[in-house]
């Protein structure tokens, strides 16, 4: 488990398109593996220049669009977008994530984007407490059904809640799950995961997370090169 490369993904979102491209040259700077493209924060939509990012980090692009009941800033109608998120498949990045509750309601979403050779990421967050073991692992078993990869996140209210996240690699292929603990009593499971079998980990640029008590780049980096984890 030790031997094994942490990789990053940095999670950029902002209002402003036009800072986009220098957001991802930054968090790709700063040694990002992958880098997750949040939609939903952009305050308007031009497609031609999210082509250009995307373009930017190719064969390593996760685009996000997450509603707001889910954490997201997306404030249009449900309707709009799902429009958005099928439109997004053009660009083809490498993945599309997606909320487990819309791969569940609308199975046809996620037909049209394997039928665009998008691979997917199923996510699912609670952003209030760590359910049971038992209810996380089914939560598991459903989302891996659906998707290539698996992604649960929720909030740590206590230590114990990020060996709960951890055991859940018992259950998944390696690469296959993206689980840790959200908050600041859940850092160690954003650091640890990559360890445990999760293909990547999360970050942010400084100043600029997109999720609570989310972990900078740099600060990532500089820890994983203690454990001999950069080679």
């Amino acid at each position: 488990m030790l031997n094994r490369r942490a990789k990053i993904c940095a999670s950029i979102g902002v209002k402003d398109i036009k800072l986009l491209k220098k957001r991802v040259e930054e968090a790709l700077d700063l040694g990002s593996d992958l880098i997750e493209v949040r939609i939903d924060y952009l305050d308007e939509m031009d497609f031609s220049y999210i082509n250009e990012v995307v373009k930017l980090c190719e064969d390593r692009c996760i685009l996000t669009c997450r509603a707001r009941g889910e954490g997201g800033e997306f404030r249009g109608s449900e309707e709009e977008r799902q429009k958005l998120i099928l439109d997004l498949t053009q660009f083809r990045p490498t993945y599309i994530d997606i909320e487990l509750s819309l791969a569940r309601s609308q199975p046809e979403i996620l037909d049209i984007i394997k039928r665009a050779r998008v691979s997917t990421i199923i996510s699912w967050h609670d952003f209030k407490d760590t359910p049971p073991f038992q209810s996380l692992e089914s939560t598991l078993d459903e989302a891996k059904l659906l998707g290539d990869i698996v992604k649960i996140v929720p909030m740590a209210n206590h230590f114990s809640d990020n060996l709960s996240i951890l055991k859940l690699y018992e259950s998944s292929k390696p690469d296959r799950l993206i689980a840790f603990c959200m908050g600041e009593k859940g850092q160690i499971s954003r650091v640890l995961c990559p360890l445990f079998g999760s293909p990547f980990t999360y970050a942010s640029l400084p100043d600029s997370p997109t999720a609570p008590a989310q972990i900078t780049i740099k600060e990532l980096r500089e820890l994983y090169g203690l454990f001999k984890l950069e080679d």
